[in-house]
C-alpha cells in the first residue's frame, strides 16, 4: 500500500557523509533496518522502477495495477501463476553478486558494531556475506531478521516445513506444477515470501519479532534506515514501531537515528507521515550504503576498506580512510560467499518444531522498500 502525497517541510536534518561517519564510528550498539536501496548495484530488479517487477507483472497478467500480483488474494486465485513468476526471482536472486555495502555491514558485524540488522529485502544477500539468519527457535541470536522472507526458500503453511530451493523445485515452478509438502503432505509448498494481507503470514515471519526489536533497542545506540524509501506503508510502520518503543523507555533522546538515502524523498515520505514532527529527530545523509557503510569501516579500522574480489564491480572511487574512532578495533573483514554456494550449501532443512506461528494474519508487503 502505498502512503499519501507527501506534503513540503521545512525543516531540515541533512548532515555531511563525513561527519555521519565519524558519529557512527563512535557507535557500539547499531540497528540497521535495509531496504533495497542496499542491493541496488547486485543486479536485482527493483519493485517500483521503471522496467521492475510492478511493471513486468502487470505486463505479464494483463492486470491494471502489477501490485496486485503479491497481494494473497491474487496469489490464491492464480497460485501457480504467481510461483512461476517468483521463481524467476528466484533466478534473479542466484544471478546476483553482494554489493560493497552487504560486505562492509558484514565487516561491521564482524567488529561487534551491530546489534541486528533487520533487512526488508527478500533477496539473501545478507547470508551470501555470512551474516547470519535469525531464527527464535534454532538460531535466536542470529544477526540478520528477515522481515518479509527470502526468496531461496520454501515453505509450508500447515506444519512450517522449510527447506532452501533446489534446481528440480525451480523446474517445477516454473512449468506451474505444485509441490506437497515432504513432512506433512497437508499442503503444497510455496516461496517464503510475504506478501500483501498474507493470510499464511505466520509461516513467513513470526509476530513476536517485535519483541525482539524491543529488546534490541534497550541498549542500542543508533538505528540506521539503509536504502529505505518509506514510500509503502509496512516501511513507515517499522519507523512509528522504533520510534514508540524508544519513546516509551525513554531512550527517544538517547538514540540517533539517521536515513541514508542518496534522495531526499525518503525523509519527506517520512516526516509526511508521521505526527509530532517538532519532536522527530531523524538525520538525513544523501548517500547511498555503497557509500556509507564502507567509509564506517575505514574510520573504525583507521585504513582504507578494501572490497573482496568476488564483490559486484561499483563505480564508486577506492574507499578512504575517515578519521579513526577514539575507541577503533582492528577486525578482519569475513570470508566471501557466493549466491551459487548459498544456494547448494548444505542448509537442513526446517521441520514444524523448529518454525515459530505466531503472526497476524494480515503481514507486511514484500516488497525491498
Amino acid at each position: 500500500m502505498e502512503l499519501r502525497k507527501r506534503r513540503r517541510v521545512e525543516k531540515d536534518s541533512g548532515i555531511s557523509l563525513s561527519t555521519f561517519v565519524e558519529l557512527a564510528a563512535e557507535r557500539q550498539k547499531i540497528i540497521v533496518f535495509s531496504g533495497s536501496g542496499l542491493s541496488a548495484t547486485s543486479g536485482m530488479s527493483m519493485f517500483s522502477t521503471r522496467n521492475g517487477l510492478y511493471e513486468r507483472a502487470r505486463r505479464r497478467f494483463k492486470i491494471t495495477d502489477g501490485i496486485k500480483l503479491f497481494t494473497y488474494s491474487f496469489y490464491k486465485q492464480r497460485r501457480n501463476d504467481v510461483q512461476a513468476f517468483f521463481a524467476e526471482i528466484y533466478s534473479e536472486a542466484q544471478n546476483s553478486r553482494a554489493a560493497h555495502g552487504h560486505y562492509a555491514l558484514a565487516d561491521i558485524h564482524k567488529m561487534g558494531r551491530i546489534r541486528r540488522h533487520y533487512t526488508l529485502n527478500i533477496d539473501g544477500l545478507a547470508e551470501v556475506v555470512g551474516m547470519d539468519t535469525w531464527h527464535h527457535d534454532h538460531h535466536p541470536e542470529g544477526s540478520t531478521v528477515e522481515m518479509h522472507g527470502n526468496i531461496r526458500q520454501l515453505v509450508c503453511p500447515s506444519c512450517h516445513y522449510v527447506e532452501p530451493l533446489q534446481h528440480a523445485n525451480v523446474s517445477a515452478m516454473r512449468a506451474k506444477k505444485a509441490l506437497p509438502c515432504p513432512e506433512c503432505a497437508e499442503n503444497d509448498l510455496r516461496f517464503k515470501v510475504m506478501l500483501y494481507g498474507d493470510d499464511e503470514g505466520d509461516c513467513i515471519t513470526p509476530e513476536h519479532i517485535f519483541d525482539v526489536l524491543e529488546e534490541d533497542l534497550e541498549d542500542a545506540d543508533m538505528v540506521m534506515w539503509v536504502g529505505i524509501s518509506f514510500e509503502q506503508s509496512a516501511s513507515v510502520e517499522y519507523f512509528r514501531r522504533v520510534r514508540s518503543m524508544l519513546g516509551s523507555s525513554g531512550r527517544l533522546s538517547k538514540v540517533t537515528q539517521v536515513i541514508i538515502n542518496p534522495s531526499d524523498e525518503p525523509y519527506f515520505n517520512l516526516v509526511s507521515s508521521c505526527c509530532n514532527t517538532d519532536e522527530l529527530k531523524v538525520l538525513d545523509v544523501r548517500a547511498t550504503g555503497d557509500e556509507a557503510l564502507p567509509q564506517i569501516v575505514s574510520a573504525i579500522r583507521g585504513e582504507p576498506w578494501k572490497p573482496p574480489p568476488e564483490c559486484m564491480p561499483s563505480s564508486l572511487a577506492p574507499v578512504n580512510a575517515a578519521k579513526p574512532a577514539l575507541s577503533a578495533k582492528t577486525a578482519n573483514s569475513p570470508k566471501p560467499a557466493t549466491a551459487a554456494k548459498l544456494a547448494t550449501s548444505a542448509t537442513p532443512a526446517i521441520s514444524a518444531k523448529h518454525v515459530p506461528a505466531a503472526m497476524p494474519a494480515k503481514g507486511p508487503a514484500p516488497n525491498r522498500l
